[in-house]
């Protein structure tokens, strides 16, 4: 596994130009529809909701190159701004010098954590709780009840000695229950011959984000151990999925044996081979939130492994851009083949799309954080005129009902004008449309 000494060159590459605070840093000029979104914005939710420069990423690789330096000593208060972070990437996709910016950031976590200083309270409890062989999730929900949610309609998929499964996650299966049944009666209905692991366990990404190593790889390796011999994996959780596809390979150094595909992706791919044809209308107006995990960090790992042994940048950068910019397509590509669809981009898309905030340990840490971030998305979605927000991530969707929930308060109670964001905006997760979409 890696750590922050293995970074000291990447984080060396930082020379504080402070791109990554924004999206559209390399577009200054880049108009938007109003005078509110247009131009550079600031793009960090961290830098933008405390203000302090060691809270930007620009910030945090200079504490990293502090720390790494003996120029500062590790503490608690040291650890509360580098926890403080949604490792949503934003920064990762400004930054010029190609900087692993979300690697050092979790990293010097790591490192911290490691030097003696204890994790954050609500981290702390993730830890032992995933590590709890009774638990093994986040929520602290008995793992007997991991498949409780598909006994009624799905029981026939659990356990199912086959070569294609569905890693539900601990989200889908404790908490966003609907997502995890949208998506397993998606690839019923797809004639997918699947299978629901009883024994899967938490993918670790909570504890990866918030530095606590020796547990995730714990995790990891009884993952590995259940899925290694199918085929493909498919996922309705974005944290999940970037954790496995991405994260797993990374830090096991070996490959994974199976194909990783998010359920979205999966659909993608049947319509593009002519397989699939959506036939039923959705006649709504909608804007589309692309989940940091699935789209952006997805993207960025397709751009780094074109270029991984690059010998010609110039050629290759151009490919590698091309292929990551088809990655942040696919679920418009999707949006696009539903009858009826109205789709309005919000300003911050695709690379540049802003967070939902809850990502990286935050929403449980710093949940006035994670429920400004929320907001700030929410009204950027509601400037588009559209009725729907959508949508694929059960974690974004928790936040976003969250945040709605906090400014209809605002507007009722305080009189706020949020432009009636709170009562006039639905979120919508897309995989319970396609469900109800296919035949």
């Amino acid at each position: 596994m890696t750590s922050l000494e293995d970074l000291r060159k990447i984080n060396a590459r930082c020379i504080h130009c402070r791109a990554c605070q924004y999206a559209y840093s390399g577009e200054p000029d880049k108009e938007g529809e109003t005078e509110e979104y247009t131009g550079m914005l600031q793009g960090c939710p961290a830098g933008l909701y405390y203000g302090w420069e060691g809270y930007f990423n620009s910030g945090k690789q200079w504490i990293a190159r502090a720390f790494l330096n003996g120029e500062i000593e590790p503490s608690q208060e040291m650890l509360e701004v580098a926890e403080a972070c949604t490792t949503c990437g934003m920064c990762e996709t400004q930054c010029p010098n190609y900087i692993d910016t979300v690697h050092v950031t979790e990293e010097l976590r790591a490192a911290i954590i490691e030097a003696g200083v204890e994790p954050l309270s609500k981290h702390k409890k993730f830890g032992e709780m995933v590590s709890d062989k009774e638990l093994r999730n986040p929520y602290k929900e008995a793992r007997s009840d991991r498949t409780k949610w598909a006994q009624e309609k799905h029981a026939e998929q659990i356990d199912k000695d086959v070569k294609i499964a569905y890693f539900v996650g601990c989200t889908g299966a404790y908490r966003q229950q609907h997502v995890a049944d949208h998506t397993a009666s998606i690839l019923k209905k797809l004639g997918v011959d699947f299978t629901i692991l009883s024994d899967e366990v938490c993918c670790g990404s909570p504890i990866l984000r918030t530095g606590q190593k020796a547990v995730f790889h714990d995790v990891m390796e009884k993952n590995l151990e259940l899925f290694n011999d199918f085929d493909l994996l498919l996922f309705s959780c974005a944290g999940c999925y970037k954790t496995i596809r991405n994260d797993y390979p990374r830090l096991s150094g070996k490959p994974l044996k199976f194909e990783a595909r998010h359920t979205v992706e999966y659909v993608y791919d049947l319509l593009r081979e002519g397989k699939l044809k959506i036939d039923k209308e959705y006649s709504k107006k909608i804007t589309w939130h692309d989940p940091c995990h699935s789209v952006r960090h997805v993207g960025i790992a397709i751009e780094k492994e074109i270029l991984k042994g690059s010998e010609n940048w110039l050629l290759d950068s151009r490919k590698a851009e091309k292929a990551k910019m088809e990655h942040y397509e696919i679920p418009r590509e999707v949006l696009k083949a539903i009858p009826g669809v109205e789709l309005h981009e919000m300003y911050r898309i695709k690379g540049d799309s802003f967070c939902c905030g809850a990502g990286g340990g935050v929403k449980a840490q710093f949940p006035d954080m994670a429920l400004s971030t929320s907001k700030e998305r929410l009204k950027e979605a509601a400037s588009t005129g559209a009725d729907i927000l959508m949508t694929s991530c059960p974690f974004c969707i928790t936040n976003f009902n969250d945040g709605i929930k906090a400014l209809q308060k605002e507007e009722e109670e305080s009189g706020v004008d949020n432009s009636g964001v709170g009562s006039k905006l639905k979120v919508v997760e897309l995989l319970e449309v396609l469900d109800e979409l296919l035949e």
